[in-house]
Protein backbone atom coordinates (compact mmCIF):
# COMPACT_ATOMS: atom_id res chain seq x y z
CA UNK A 1 0.00 0.00 0.00
CA UNK A 2 0.77 3.55 -0.74
CA UNK A 3 0.09 5.99 1.91
CA UNK A 4 -2.41 3.68 2.99
CA UNK A 5 -4.10 3.20 0.26
CA UNK A 6 -4.32 -0.09 -1.72
CA UNK A 7 -2.53 -0.36 -4.96
CA UNK A 8 -4.32 -1.96 -7.94
CA UNK A 9 -4.38 -2.99 -11.54
CA UNK A 10 -6.87 -3.45 -13.87
CA UNK A 11 -6.50 -5.75 -16.30
CA UNK A 12 -8.52 -5.24 -19.87
CA UNK A 13 -10.20 -1.84 -20.79
CA UNK A 14 -13.47 -3.12 -22.16
CA UNK A 15 -17.26 -2.40 -20.52
CA UNK A 16 -16.12 -4.13 -17.33
CA UNK A 17 -12.99 -2.71 -16.75
CA UNK A 18 -14.23 0.96 -17.01
CA UNK A 19 -17.35 -0.32 -14.52
CA UNK A 20 -14.17 -0.86 -12.20
CA UNK A 21 -11.99 1.84 -12.56
CA UNK A 22 -15.28 4.48 -12.43
CA UNK A 23 -15.68 1.96 -8.52
CA UNK A 24 -12.25 2.61 -7.75
CA UNK A 25 -12.38 6.50 -8.56
CA UNK A 26 -15.06 6.92 -6.01
CA UNK A 27 -12.77 4.96 -3.55
CA UNK A 28 -9.97 7.43 -4.54
CA UNK A 29 -9.69 7.51 0.05
CA UNK A 30 -8.83 4.02 -0.07
CA UNK A 31 -7.45 2.94 -3.45
CA UNK A 32 -5.13 4.03 -6.09
CA UNK A 33 -4.87 2.81 -9.62
CA UNK A 34 -1.40 1.72 -10.30
CA UNK A 35 -1.84 0.40 -13.40
CA UNK A 36 -4.02 -0.62 -16.56
CA UNK A 37 -3.61 -3.53 -18.64
CA UNK A 38 -5.17 -3.92 -22.45
CA UNK A 39 -3.96 -5.30 -25.49
CA UNK A 40 -4.55 -1.84 -27.41
CA UNK A 41 -1.17 -0.02 -26.12
CA UNK A 42 -3.20 3.29 -27.87
CA UNK A 43 -6.23 2.64 -25.19
CA UNK A 44 -3.95 1.13 -22.08
CA UNK A 45 -1.61 4.87 -22.36
CA UNK A 46 -4.84 7.52 -23.43
CA UNK A 47 -7.11 5.45 -19.89
CA UNK A 48 -3.97 5.94 -17.85
CA UNK A 49 -3.45 9.37 -18.82
CA UNK A 50 -6.97 10.19 -17.36
CA UNK A 51 -6.26 8.28 -13.99
CA UNK A 52 -2.72 9.09 -13.83
CA UNK A 53 -1.34 5.84 -13.56
CA UNK A 54 0.74 3.10 -15.50
CA UNK A 55 0.02 1.79 -18.07
CA UNK A 56 1.39 -1.56 -20.46
CA UNK A 57 0.21 -4.56 -22.78
CA UNK A 58 1.85 -7.13 -20.38
CA UNK A 59 0.29 -8.43 -17.02
CA UNK A 60 3.81 -9.04 -15.89
CA UNK A 61 4.90 -5.33 -16.04
CA UNK A 62 2.46 -4.84 -13.29
CA UNK A 63 2.58 -8.14 -11.43
CA UNK A 64 6.38 -7.01 -10.81
CA UNK A 65 5.18 -3.70 -8.96
CA UNK A 66 6.46 -4.61 -5.54
CA UNK A 67 3.63 -1.79 -4.46
CA UNK A 68 1.03 -3.57 -6.28
CA UNK A 69 -1.25 -5.38 -3.35
CA UNK A 70 -4.56 -6.35 -5.72
CA UNK A 71 -5.38 -7.10 -9.14
CA UNK A 72 -8.95 -6.96 -10.72
CA UNK A 73 -9.04 -9.03 -13.46
CA UNK A 74 -12.18 -8.00 -16.20
CA UNK A 75 -10.04 -9.44 -19.84
CA UNK A 76 -11.59 -11.88 -22.21
CA UNK A 77 -13.03 -14.97 -20.58
CA UNK A 78 -10.42 -17.10 -22.18
CA UNK A 79 -7.78 -15.19 -20.37
CA UNK A 80 -8.82 -15.73 -16.53
CA UNK A 81 -7.60 -18.79 -15.83
CA UNK A 82 -3.79 -17.45 -17.24
CA UNK A 83 -3.97 -13.79 -15.18
CA UNK A 84 -5.62 -15.44 -12.19
CA UNK A 85 -2.70 -17.84 -11.76
CA UNK A 86 -0.41 -15.13 -12.77
CA UNK A 87 -1.43 -12.72 -9.69
CA UNK A 88 -1.95 -15.46 -7.28
CA UNK A 89 1.51 -16.55 -7.86
CA UNK A 90 2.51 -13.00 -7.44
CA UNK A 91 1.59 -12.70 -4.03
CA UNK A 92 -1.13 -10.18 -5.63
CA UNK A 93 -4.69 -10.39 -3.89
CA UNK A 94 -7.30 -11.31 -6.70
CA UNK A 95 -10.89 -10.10 -7.86
CA UNK A 96 -11.78 -11.40 -11.06
CA UNK A 97 -14.76 -11.44 -13.41
CA UNK A 98 -16.28 -14.63 -14.21
CA UNK A 99 -15.78 -17.59 -15.52
CA UNK A 100 -12.54 -18.22 -13.64
CA UNK A 101 -12.16 -21.07 -16.11
CA UNK A 102 -14.42 -23.21 -18.13
CA UNK A 103 -11.51 -26.23 -17.74
CA UNK A 104 -13.19 -27.95 -14.14
CA UNK A 105 -9.20 -29.00 -13.72
CA UNK A 106 -8.23 -25.53 -14.36
CA UNK A 107 -10.82 -24.18 -11.67
CA UNK A 108 -9.54 -26.18 -8.76
CA UNK A 109 -6.18 -25.61 -9.56
CA UNK A 110 -6.71 -21.54 -9.42
CA UNK A 111 -8.94 -22.55 -6.28
CA UNK A 112 -6.35 -24.59 -4.50
CA UNK A 113 -3.46 -22.02 -5.14
CA UNK A 114 -6.14 -19.53 -3.56
CA UNK A 115 -6.70 -21.29 0.01
CA UNK A 116 -3.21 -22.39 0.20
CA UNK A 117 -1.78 -18.59 -0.39
CA UNK A 118 -4.00 -16.94 1.94
CA UNK A 119 -4.20 -14.16 -0.24
CA UNK A 120 -7.98 -12.43 -0.84
CA UNK A 121 -9.83 -13.97 -4.06
CA UNK A 122 -13.00 -13.05 -5.45
CA UNK A 123 -15.28 -14.06 -8.01
CA UNK A 124 -17.03 -10.58 -9.65
CA UNK A 125 -21.31 -12.50 -9.01
CA UNK A 126 -22.51 -9.20 -8.54
CA UNK A 127 -25.67 -10.14 -7.24
CA UNK A 128 -24.67 -10.98 -3.95
CA UNK A 129 -23.81 -7.57 -3.59
CA UNK A 130 -27.19 -5.97 -4.62
CA UNK A 131 -29.21 -4.72 -2.05
CA UNK A 132 -32.06 -5.76 -2.90
CA UNK A 133 -31.22 -9.30 -3.39
CA UNK A 134 -29.25 -9.05 0.01
CA UNK A 135 -32.53 -7.61 1.32
CA UNK A 136 -34.55 -10.57 0.46
CA UNK A 137 -32.08 -13.20 1.73
CA UNK A 138 -32.54 -11.40 4.79
CA UNK A 139 -36.26 -11.80 4.63
CA UNK A 140 -35.65 -15.73 4.18
CA UNK A 141 -33.41 -16.14 6.40
CA UNK A 142 -35.14 -14.31 9.33
CA UNK A 143 -38.17 -16.90 8.46
CA UNK A 144 -40.77 -14.20 7.28
CA UNK A 145 -42.14 -17.08 4.67
CA UNK A 146 -41.01 -20.06 6.31
CA UNK A 147 -39.52 -23.25 4.71
CA UNK A 148 -38.67 -22.26 1.10
CA UNK A 149 -40.63 -24.62 -1.36
CA UNK A 150 -40.60 -22.58 -5.03
CA UNK A 151 -38.29 -20.22 -6.23
CA UNK A 152 -38.62 -18.31 -10.35
CA UNK A 153 -35.76 -16.44 -11.29
CA UNK A 154 -36.22 -14.21 -14.61
CA UNK A 155 -33.25 -13.44 -16.08
CA UNK A 156 -33.40 -11.46 -19.56
CA UNK A 157 -30.61 -9.32 -21.02
CA UNK A 158 -30.46 -6.24 -22.87
CA UNK A 159 -29.19 -5.34 -25.49
CA UNK A 160 -28.45 -8.95 -27.30
CA UNK A 161 -24.46 -8.76 -27.01
CA UNK A 162 -22.71 -8.14 -29.91
CA UNK A 163 -21.60 -11.25 -32.18
CA UNK A 164 -17.73 -11.24 -31.73
CA UNK A 165 -18.47 -10.72 -27.97
CA UNK A 166 -20.43 -14.01 -28.05
CA UNK A 167 -18.36 -16.22 -30.16
CA UNK A 168 -15.96 -16.14 -26.69
CA UNK A 169 -18.41 -15.97 -24.13
CA UNK A 170 -18.78 -19.55 -23.12
CA UNK A 171 -22.26 -19.70 -24.46
CA UNK A 172 -25.94 -18.54 -22.52
CA UNK A 173 -25.25 -21.01 -20.10
CA UNK A 174 -21.61 -20.40 -19.12
CA UNK A 175 -22.44 -16.63 -19.95
CA UNK A 176 -25.43 -15.56 -18.18
CA UNK A 177 -27.54 -18.72 -16.25
CA UNK A 178 -24.17 -19.26 -13.71
CA UNK A 179 -25.11 -15.97 -12.31
CA UNK A 180 -28.82 -17.31 -11.65
CA UNK A 181 -27.63 -20.65 -10.01
CA UNK A 182 -25.03 -19.16 -7.91
CA UNK A 183 -27.93 -16.48 -6.83
CA UNK A 184 -30.27 -19.84 -5.92
CA UNK A 185 -27.15 -20.77 -3.99
CA UNK A 186 -26.73 -17.55 -2.16
CA UNK A 187 -30.89 -17.59 -1.19
CA UNK A 188 -30.65 -21.10 0.26
CA UNK A 189 -27.40 -22.30 0.64
CA UNK A 190 -28.67 -25.66 -1.11
CA UNK A 191 -27.57 -27.25 -4.53
CA UNK A 192 -29.60 -28.93 -6.63
CA UNK A 193 -29.33 -32.91 -7.52
CA UNK A 194 -30.92 -32.77 -11.06
CA UNK A 195 -31.60 -30.09 -13.81
CA UNK A 196 -33.74 -29.96 -16.98
CA UNK A 197 -33.36 -27.72 -19.37
CA UNK A 198 -35.13 -26.55 -22.29
CA UNK A 199 -33.82 -24.04 -25.36
CA UNK A 200 -34.80 -22.37 -28.76
CA UNK A 201 -32.85 -19.66 -30.63
CA UNK A 202 -34.07 -17.35 -32.42
CA UNK A 203 -30.85 -15.64 -33.99
CA UNK A 204 -29.71 -17.66 -36.56
CA UNK A 205 -26.41 -16.20 -35.94
CA UNK A 206 -26.43 -17.80 -32.54
CA UNK A 207 -27.67 -20.64 -33.41
CA UNK A 208 -24.97 -21.43 -36.51
CA UNK A 209 -22.45 -21.04 -32.97
CA UNK A 210 -24.24 -24.13 -31.47
CA UNK A 211 -25.49 -21.99 -28.79
CA UNK A 212 -29.08 -20.97 -28.18
CA UNK A 213 -31.02 -17.66 -27.12
CA UNK A 214 -34.14 -18.55 -24.73
CA UNK A 215 -33.97 -21.23 -21.97
CA UNK A 216 -35.81 -22.38 -19.16
CA UNK A 217 -34.10 -24.44 -16.36
CA UNK A 218 -35.91 -26.52 -13.46
CA UNK A 219 -33.80 -27.83 -10.37
CA UNK A 220 -34.84 -30.17 -8.17
CA UNK A 221 -33.37 -30.14 -4.63
CA UNK A 222 -32.83 -33.14 -1.80
CA UNK A 223 -34.97 -30.39 0.23
CA UNK A 224 -38.08 -30.41 -2.22
CA UNK A 225 -37.28 -27.27 -3.02
CA UNK A 226 -38.02 -26.41 -7.07
CA UNK A 227 -36.57 -23.73 -8.67
CA UNK A 228 -36.85 -22.24 -12.49
CA UNK A 229 -34.78 -19.93 -13.76
CA UNK A 230 -36.25 -18.07 -17.28
CA UNK A 231 -33.33 -16.23 -19.53
CA UNK A 232 -33.35 -14.62 -22.89
CA UNK A 233 -30.50 -12.87 -24.45
CA UNK A 234 -32.83 -10.06 -25.35
CA UNK A 235 -35.66 -8.16 -23.79
CA UNK A 236 -36.71 -4.80 -25.85
CA UNK A 237 -38.41 -3.34 -22.53
CA UNK A 238 -35.16 -3.54 -20.76
CA UNK A 239 -32.69 -5.14 -18.48
CA UNK A 240 -34.91 -7.39 -16.95
CA UNK A 241 -33.92 -9.47 -13.42
CA UNK A 242 -36.48 -10.64 -10.71
CA UNK A 243 -36.50 -12.98 -8.31
CA UNK A 244 -39.48 -14.89 -6.70
CA UNK A 245 -39.57 -17.05 -3.55
CA UNK A 246 -42.60 -19.47 -2.08
CA UNK A 247 -42.63 -20.41 1.26
CA UNK A 248 -45.08 -22.20 3.45
CA UNK A 249 -45.84 -19.09 5.12
CA UNK A 250 -45.98 -16.55 2.63
CA UNK A 251 -44.24 -14.96 -1.05
CA UNK A 252 -41.01 -12.50 -0.79
CA UNK A 253 -40.06 -10.93 -4.48
CA UNK A 254 -37.24 -8.31 -5.17
CA UNK A 255 -37.99 -6.49 -8.77
CA UNK A 256 -36.58 -4.40 -11.30
CA UNK A 257 -35.14 -1.13 -10.64
CA UNK A 258 -36.39 1.32 -12.68
CA UNK A 259 -35.29 4.54 -14.38
CA UNK A 260 -37.31 6.26 -11.61
CA UNK A 261 -40.20 6.27 -9.26
CA UNK A 262 -42.70 7.97 -11.04
CA UNK A 263 -46.31 7.05 -12.70
CA UNK A 264 -48.10 9.05 -14.70
CA UNK A 265 -52.00 8.48 -15.10
CA UNK A 266 -53.88 9.78 -17.74
CA UNK A 267 -57.71 8.70 -19.51
CA UNK A 268 -55.45 6.47 -21.00
CA UNK A 269 -54.33 4.36 -18.22
CA UNK A 270 -51.08 4.22 -16.27
CA UNK A 271 -47.61 5.01 -17.85
CA UNK A 272 -44.72 3.74 -15.93
CA UNK A 273 -40.77 4.65 -16.26
CA UNK A 274 -38.70 1.90 -18.07
CA UNK A 275 -36.48 -0.95 -16.46
CA UNK A 276 -32.94 -0.33 -16.23
CA UNK A 277 -31.16 -0.18 -20.36
CA UNK A 278 -28.39 -2.53 -19.39
CA UNK A 279 -26.15 -3.97 -16.75
CA UNK A 280 -24.32 -1.58 -15.75
CA UNK A 281 -26.81 0.73 -15.36
CA UNK A 282 -29.08 -1.68 -13.13
CA UNK A 283 -25.81 -2.90 -11.10
CA UNK A 284 -23.87 0.53 -10.90
CA UNK A 285 -24.39 0.29 -6.71
CA UNK A 286 -23.81 -2.94 -7.35
CA UNK A 287 -20.08 -2.90 -8.80
CA UNK A 288 -19.43 -0.35 -6.72
CA UNK A 289 -20.35 -2.34 -3.30
CA UNK A 290 -18.68 -5.52 -4.40
CA UNK A 291 -15.40 -3.35 -5.44
CA UNK A 292 -15.69 -1.51 -2.20
CA UNK A 293 -15.73 -4.38 0.04
CA UNK A 294 -12.97 -6.34 -1.89
CA UNK A 295 -10.83 -3.22 -1.07
CA UNK A 296 -11.90 -3.56 2.60
CA UNK A 297 -11.06 -7.90 2.88
CA UNK A 298 -7.67 -6.91 1.05
CA UNK A 299 -6.77 -4.07 3.55
CA UNK A 300 -7.73 -6.80 6.55
CA UNK A 301 -6.25 -9.62 5.19
CA UNK A 302 -9.42 -11.07 5.06
CA UNK A 303 -10.12 -13.98 3.10
CA UNK A 304 -13.44 -15.41 1.88
CA UNK A 305 -14.21 -18.71 3.99
CA UNK A 306 -13.23 -21.89 2.23
CA UNK A 307 -16.78 -22.76 1.27
CA UNK A 308 -17.70 -19.67 -0.64
CA UNK A 309 -14.53 -20.14 -2.12
CA UNK A 310 -15.10 -23.59 -3.32
CA UNK A 311 -18.42 -23.48 -4.25
CA UNK A 312 -17.45 -22.56 -7.60
CA UNK A 313 -16.57 -26.36 -8.24
CA UNK A 314 -20.32 -27.30 -7.59
CA UNK A 315 -21.60 -24.23 -9.44
CA UNK A 316 -19.19 -25.06 -12.24
CA UNK A 317 -21.02 -28.79 -12.64
CA UNK A 318 -24.67 -27.04 -12.26
CA UNK A 319 -23.86 -25.01 -15.13
CA UNK A 320 -22.72 -27.86 -17.22
CA UNK A 321 -25.58 -30.21 -15.91
CA UNK A 322 -28.29 -27.57 -17.34
CA UNK A 323 -25.88 -27.04 -20.89
CA UNK A 324 -26.26 -30.96 -20.80
CA UNK A 325 -29.35 -31.51 -20.51
CA UNK A 326 -30.02 -29.29 -23.78
CA UNK A 327 -28.04 -31.05 -25.42
CA UNK A 328 -29.12 -34.47 -24.55
CA UNK A 329 -33.20 -33.38 -24.21
CA UNK A 330 -33.24 -35.10 -20.94
CA UNK A 331 -32.99 -34.89 -16.96
CA UNK A 332 -29.42 -34.54 -16.04
CA UNK A 333 -28.12 -35.23 -12.49
CA UNK A 334 -25.33 -33.80 -10.65
CA UNK A 335 -23.67 -36.59 -9.68
CA UNK A 336 -23.10 -37.51 -13.25
CA UNK A 337 -21.84 -34.51 -14.83
CA UNK A 338 -17.90 -35.83 -14.72
CA UNK A 339 -18.78 -39.00 -16.38
CA UNK A 340 -21.12 -36.97 -19.24
CA UNK A 341 -19.09 -34.40 -19.94
CA UNK A 342 -16.35 -36.61 -21.66
CA UNK A 343 -18.88 -37.97 -23.59
CA UNK A 344 -21.26 -35.10 -25.13
CA UNK A 345 -19.70 -32.10 -26.76
CA UNK A 346 -20.56 -29.14 -25.06
CA UNK A 347 -20.15 -25.51 -25.86
CA UNK A 348 -16.70 -24.45 -27.95
CA UNK A 349 -17.94 -21.08 -27.67
CA UNK A 350 -14.95 -20.41 -24.93
CA UNK A 351 -11.87 -18.74 -27.13
CA UNK A 352 -8.44 -20.04 -27.13
CA UNK A 353 -7.26 -21.85 -24.13
CA UNK A 354 -4.19 -19.32 -23.82
CA UNK A 355 -3.36 -15.94 -24.18
CA UNK A 356 -0.32 -14.23 -23.37
CA UNK A 357 -2.53 -10.21 -23.43
CA UNK A 358 -5.85 -9.38 -22.18
CA UNK A 359 -8.41 -8.76 -24.42
CA UNK A 360 -11.35 -6.10 -23.33
CA UNK A 361 -14.66 -7.90 -22.15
Amino acid sequence: MVDGKLSVAVVGLGRAGHVHLRSLVSLSTKARIAWVVDLNAETAARVAAVHECKATTDIDDALADADLDAVIICSATYTHFDFTMRALNARKAVFTEKPISHDPAELEEVLDVAMRSNLVFCTGYQRRCDKNFRALKQQLDSGAIGSVRLIKCTSRDNPEPPIEYLKVSGGIFHDMLCHDFDMLHFLTGEFPETVYSVGHCYNPQIEAMGDCDTVVVTLKYASGLLATVDTSRVACYGYDQRIEVLGELGMAQANNEHESTVTVATARGYVGAKSAFSFPERYMHTYLTEIAEFVEQVKARRPDPEAVTRRHVILEKVTTAAELSWRLKREVRIADVDELRDKVPVSTLHGPVKTKVPLAA
